[in-house]
């Protein structure tokens, strides 16, 4: 996005952005403007309503509310104000650095369709379990190694170098609920859910990944059937600091569950994970028929065509040999 597409003001050395215009759902923040790093994104920046509306002298509609689809911050960006996202339902994805310091109380109220996070893992504190614990929802969230010398992003919004995408990592929904003792007049808060057991994995604001792994041996029955599956297959494709007893318990359970989970990857029209699962996972030619059995079965020519391709080529036919 051009210059001319936000509404911004100086705080101290920074810049401080007030509001982002244009025709697309998607925010890229850059990393300065009129020679100053940005550092800040204001309070209500992305709500559709605000206190003080800034003068919009772009031309371009302001994106909020149910218009904001995906952000991108830069690593400057150090603060987030508060309800910076309120009620922006239709955002799905946001992408940061892990140097975020301070994020506004109420930042993501009202996101409940925040389902993708991107986090560029830079040295020191992360930000990651803060944003995760305003986050009630299942979530997805991939960790990439930010580059060296760089603040541009490795994503497709960009036009950055590409990074190293590590790890992925599935947090699963919980909720909370508001529980009444009449004869105290004490209301109580109860947690129901894996998924805050998999926000508390984290020491000194790092993933334990030991911790977050564990919790499959108990997770695989308390969880959503699709949730495991997204899980199980995420961290056997990104096995970053995966134990082996770990990894075994994943595999042995995606094993157990071939066909339902290849089932859930057509229907989610995961295409890298169902490549990933034929041309990587499966072992034989009968495991890569059963998978297309059920491509077959939810008529899914463009999978069934992808994996052809991919059994011709594991497995090609042996030339048949005749004795005259």
């Amino acid at each position: 996005m051009a210059k001319g597409y936000f509404a911004y003001e100086q705080k101290g050395s920074g810049i401080c952005i007030l509001r982002c215009y244009g025709n697309s759902g998607i925010v890229v923040i850059p990393e300065e403007l009129d020679g100053l790093a940005v550092t800040e994104v204001s309070s209500y920046a992305f709500a559709e309503k605000i206190e003080k509306e800034p003068v919009n002298t772009s031309g371009y509609p302001c994106i909020c509310g149910d218009k904001l689809e995906e952000v991108y911050l830069p690593r400057t960006v150090c603060r987030l104000g508060r309800y910076i996202f309120y009620n922006c339902q239709k955002l799905r994805k946001l992408s940061f650095f892990s140097n975020l310091g301070y994020i506004g109380a109420g930042a993501f109220t009202g996101c409940e369709n925040l389902a993708f996070l991107e986090m560029y893992q830079l040295e020191g504190r992360s930000c990651l379990r803060e944003v995760l614990q305003d986050l009630k929802q299942k979530v997805r969230v991939d960790c990439y190694r930010a580059l060296e010398g760089k603040g541009e992003y490795a994503s497709k919004a960009s036009d950055g170098g590409e990074a190293e995408l590590f790890g992925r990592f599935v947090y699963p929904e919980f909720f909370e609920e508001a529980v009444e003792n009449t004869p105290a007049r004490i209301i109580s808060t109860q947690t129901h859910g894996m998924g805050i057991q998999y926000r508390n994995a984290f020491r000194n604001t790092q993933i334990v990944f030991e911790e977050y792994d564990r919790l499959f041996t108990t997770g695989k029955y308390n969880m959503d059937f699709i949730n495991i599956v997204d899980m199980a297959i995420s961290r056997l494709r990104y096995p970053y600091s995966l134990e082996e007893e770990s990894r075994a318990e994943y595999a042995d359970w995606l094993w157990q569950h071939l066909r339902e989970a290849a089932a859930v990857l057509l229907e989610q029209q995961e295409r890298e994970d169902l490549r990933w699962l034929i041309e990587t996972f499966v072992t034989d030619i009968g495991q890569i028929e059963t998978i297309l059995e059920e491509a077959k079965k939810q008529e899914d020519t463009e999978a069934i065509s992808m994996m052809m391709d991919v059994k011709h080529r594991r497995f090609p036919a042996r030339k048949k040999k005749f004795c005259l």
